[in-house]
C-alpha cells in the first residue's frame, strides 16, 4: 500500500510540482482554503481562522509537507501581515494540535521556510547556524520554523526549507522577466552587481522527495545553488536567449521605495547562502547553473 503524502499550499506551483513528482510511489492529498476545490477524496477543506481542518485529510497521513503561506510580496499593510503570519504559523500549529488530538504522528514534517530569516539587510554568506535578523521578516520566518518544530514532540522528523528565490519559467519573477526581454527591456532593479541566491522549483521538489525518503535529512536546510548571480548576469541571460537588442534599464533603488514601499527591501537583499549542509548530504541539483534551463 503506498505512503499517504498531506499537501497544503494546493494552488501553489511548488505544490503542483511536488504532486507531479510523488504520485507515483504516493497517495497524495491536499489541504484547500477554497471550498470549489474540495472533494473529500483528495483535496480537503480546512480554516485556519475558524480552527478547522477536516480530519479525514489527516487520517493515517505519514508525511506532511506544509507549503502554505500568503504571498509575502504583496502589499505589507497591517492586514496583510496578519494573513502573512496565520497562514504560515497559526496553520501550522493547527495541523499540529488536530494531530495531537486524533494521535496521528506523521513520520515526516516537512515545512517551507525562507532566507529571510537572517534579515533583509544581511550581507555576506549566511549558513543554518547564522543569527537570526532582526526585521519583521526574520521574526516571520523564526515563529514559522518554530511552529514546524512543534512536532519534534510527537516523534515527527521536521524539516524546514529555507527557499532563496524560486525560479521556474511559470512563476512571476523569471516569466515576467523573460515576457519583459523578449519585448526588448532587461529590468534591473537597484544596483547592477547585486548577488542573490535561487534554486529551480523541480530541485526543491527533489529535496523534498529526498527528505520523506532518507532520515539523513533533519533540520533546517538552506535551499539555493552553488552558483549565486548577479542582477546584470540574469539579465544578460535572458537577452542572450530570447533578445540580444533588448535594452537594460535600471531601476533606481529610490523609485522603488516610491513603488513598493518597505516590500523594496526584499527585491534589494544583498547576501547569499551557504549550501555546504546540503552537499554533505549528498544532494545532486538538477539545475546547478541559471542558463542550463532557460
Amino acid at each position: 500500500m503506498k505512503e499517504i503524502i498531506l499537501i497544503t499550499g494546493a494552488r501553489g506551483n511548488l505544490a503542483n510540482v511536488v504532486k507531479d513528482r510523488l504520485s507515483k510511489k504516493y497517495t497524495i492529498r491536499f489541504l484547500t482554503t477554497n471550498k470549489k476545490l474540495v472533494n473529500n477524496n483528495n483535496v480537503f477543506y480546512w480554516n485556519i481562522d475558524d480552527g478547522y481542518i477536516n480530519c479525514k485529510a489527516l487520517e493515517n497521513c505519514n508525511h506532511i509537507i506544509h507549503l502554505a503561506g500568503y504571498p509575502i510580496i504583496n502589499r505589507w499593510t497591517k492586514k496583510n501581515k496578519k494573513i502573512m503570519f496565520t497562514s504560515r504559523v497559526n496553520s501550522s500549529e493547527l495541523i499540529f494540535e488536530k494531530c495531537k488530538e486524533n494521535n496521528i504522528k506523521p513520520k515526516t514534517f516537512i515545512s517551507a521556510s525562507a532566507i529571510g530569516y537572517y534579515g533583509l539587510n544581511s550581507k555576506g554568506i549566511k549558513s543554518e547556524n547564522d543569527n537570526k535578523g532582526k526585521d519583521w521578516v526574520a521574526d516571520l520566518v523564526n515563529s514559522w520554523e518554530k511552529s514546524a518544530n512543534n512536532f519534534n514532540s510527537i516523534g515527527c522528523r521536521v524539516v524546514n526549507m529555507r527557499i532563496s528565490l524560486l525560479i521556474s519559467k511559470k512563476i512571476a519573477f523569471l516569466k515576467y522577466n523573460i515576457l519583459s526581454v523578449k519585448f526588448g527591456i532587461g529590468m534591473i532593479t537597484g544596483f547592477k552587481n547585486r548577488i542573490f541566491s535561487w534554486i529551480h522549483v523541480d530541485d526543491v521538489a527533489k529535496f523534498i522527495q529526498n527528505s520523506i525518503e532518507q532520515n539523513i535529512y533533519s533540520g533546517v536546510y538552506n535551499l539555493a545553488t552553488e552558483n549565486n548571480i548577479t542582477e546584470l548576469e540574469f539579465i544578460n541571460i535572458l537577452r542572450k536567449k530570447y533578445c540580444s537588442f533588448a535594452f537594460i534599464i535600471s531601476v533606481p533603488n529610490s523609485l522603488l521605495r516610491i513603488i513598493l514601499g518597505e516590500r523594496s527591501k526584499i527585491i534589494n537583499t544583498n547576501f547569499s547562502v551557504s549550501v555546504k549542509k546540503l552537499k554533505e548530504n549528498n544532494f545532486e541539483w538538477t539545475y546547478k547553473k541559471f542558463d542550463k534551463f532557460i
